[in-house]
């Protein structure tokens, strides 16, 4: 009897990290970049927020690429803020994983 296992990356784990930092990014629909923050999602569709009172609902399973900076997930970005308060979100984080999917036969 063998085992055998693989990491599966998904648009939606991509998100949710963004989500949790706070962080943009961009995702490819249709041949078209959309940029923004994640401010909710369902398992479904994701909402990007673009900072300018626009927000637009987008469905997972649509959602051919994501970008987004590692720098600002990791917290090696500054925030833009002038005050000496540091958002929860850039504090350091460990490398983005998914667990093992195994099979067996």
């Amino acid at each position: 009897m063998s085992s055998q296992s693989s990491t599966l990356f998904t648009v939606g784990t991509l998100l949710r990290h963004a989500k949790d930092a706070g962080s943009a990014v961009r995702v490819l629909v249709s041949g078209t970049w959309l940029d923004g923050t994640v401010v909710g999602s369902d398992g479904l569709g994701v909402i990007l927020d673009d900072g300018a009172g626009n927000q637009v609902l987008v469905r997972l399973d649509s959602i051919v690429a994501v970008s987004f900076s590692r720098a600002s997930i990791d917290g090696d970005e500054q925030p833009s803020r002038q005050d000496d308060a540091r958002p929860h979100w850039h504090a350091p984080r460990q490398p983005i994983e998914a667990g093992p999917v195994g099979a067996s036969r």
